[in-house]
């Protein structure tokens, strides 16, 4: 459709408010203010649950590996054999074999079920984000314990890895510890639901373990249901022999995730299956995306509703101007010409609006982490809380597609609301508008 320079022309004089057509103006602002605002508010929001996507994902691959595989019926023997083909993959940084089992843990007269994994000391030392408050690189160390301290800012003893391996140690998470009230050097008893035959008859295999450190990975459920042990007391309370449950797989940026699952699963071979993070976390990112929707839809009537202040305006200026529109259809213009005059207001009110709200929604989303210091400074608001994300800053992500999509879809609501006014004025009888006059 397109519009010729007499009907652009006149279009935006109609836009201009004169004394009478003030209140008209006044809604048209609201209708462009309420676009600007939904659109704006919609790009900060997709921004910022981006980030968080982005950050979570990076922090699980960063613990788990993206791809693992696991064993079949018979289970799964890391040998070093297998562990060295693993390696030997191109993007592949390392792939580590792990053990894991539901347990339950006692301390004192509390008990809770955990999830016990055992790792070889030297892979959970080179496990950055689940020994940086513990052993790490001083920078990388202090940044974690200032966002893993306590509710009371009380000094937490991390512990040290030096100890990981003797005996039976454990590392427990921050927030296990505060749930069971356990510090460095208490002991636990960990209960496996894997049975024994002793004297007296068939008993559940146990131990009591040292809590050697305490770490924080920054996600609640990893600092609240994991406990971690050498492999090999993991491998012998849950019976496992020489067998693991799971073989780690870390990648580099040089390959992805597709690719390396394809080259993976040809090395294990029958030996076992692979899995990448995504099915490993589906229920998480489900979550997400269904909070992302949920939001996506209610931020949307923002602009739903802004345009249909658009349709209110536009019948109101129709009816002031149906002497002009008479005029014009006198001297010749046609109905379409009409109808594209009015769809020009309409889409002028919804494109400024999308225009203004598309610059201050970049502008927020680029500035995220700024703004919130100001307001919590400023108002004492906590917006962000540190400690339970585990992020320096709250985290934001521009997807220029899905601002390209917002903008499209605040200027169609724009077009299909200026639809009924533009027709409604199109169809307008010149003779009995002169008349009205």
């Amino acid at each position: 459709m397109a519009f010729g320079a007499v009907e652009r022309l006149i279009a935006f004089r109609y836009l201009r408010a004169q004394r009478e057509e003030g209140f008209i103006s006044v809604i048209a602002g609201f209708s462009l203010a309420g676009i600007a605002l939904g659109v704006g508010t919609l790009i900060v929001v997709m921004a910022v649950m981006n980030g968080f996507r982005i950050e979570m994902l990076h922090q699980m691959s960063a613990i788990s590996g993206q791809l693992g595989v696991q064993g079949n019926r018979d289970g799964l023997v890391a040998t070093p054999d297998l562990l060295a083909r693993l390696r030997a993959i191109p993007g592949v940084v390392s792939a580590t074999p792990s053990a894991e089992g539901q347990v339950i843990a006692v301390a004192g007269d509390k008990v809770r079920g955990v999830l016990l994994r055992g790792m070889r000391p030297e892979d959970f030392k080179a496990r950055l984000p689940l020994s940086a408050a513990i052993d790490g690189p001083p920078e990388v160390r202090d940044r974690y314990r200032a966002l893993c301290r306590g509710d009371d800012d009380k000094p937490i003893d991390w512990g040290t890895l030096k100890g990981f391996g003797d005996q039976f140690t454990v590392v427990i998470g921050r927030r296990f510890a505060d749930l069971m009230g356990l510090k460095v050097g208490d002991r636990i008893q960990l209960v496996s639901p894997v049975s024994m035959v002793t004297p007296l008859g068939v008993m559940p295999r146990s131990g009591n373990a040292r809590v050697a450190a305490i770490f924080c990975a920054g996600m609640y459920d990893y600092d609240a249901n994991f406990v971690y042990a050498p492999l090999v007391d993991v491998q012998r309370m849950l019976d496992l022999g020489d067998k693991v449950t799971t073989i780690e797989i870390f990648l580099d940026n040089t390959v992805s995730v597709a690719a390396a699952r394809r080259a993976v699963s040809e090395a294990v071979g029958l030996q076992g299956w692979v899995f990448d993070w995504f099915q490993a976390n589906v229920g998480f990112f489900s979550a997400i995306a269904a909070q992302t929707n949920v939001m996506f839809l209610v931020l949307t009537m923002i602009v739903l509703v802004a345009a249909f202040n658009i349709v209110s305006s536009l019948v109101m200026l129709v009816r002031t101007k149906t002497a002009d529109i008479a005029i014009l259809r006198t001297m010749g213009a046609t109905r379409g010409a009409i109808l594209r005059l009015f769809l020009i207001d309409g889409l002028a009110i919804g494109g400024i609006g999308t225009l203004i709200g598309v610059v201050l929604g970049l502008a927020f989303a680029d500035n995220i982490e700024a703004i919130r210091q100001w307001l919590q400074h400023t108002f004492g608001l906590v917006l962000f809380d540190e400690t339970l994300y585990l992020l320096a800053e709250m985290p934001s992500h521009i997807e220029w597609q899905e601002v390209a999509g917002i903008a499209f879809m605040a200027i169609f609501f724009a077009l299909v609301a200026s639809l009924y006014p533009a027709a409604r004025a199109a169809r307008l009888d010149p003779v009995e508008g002169l008349h009205r006059e």
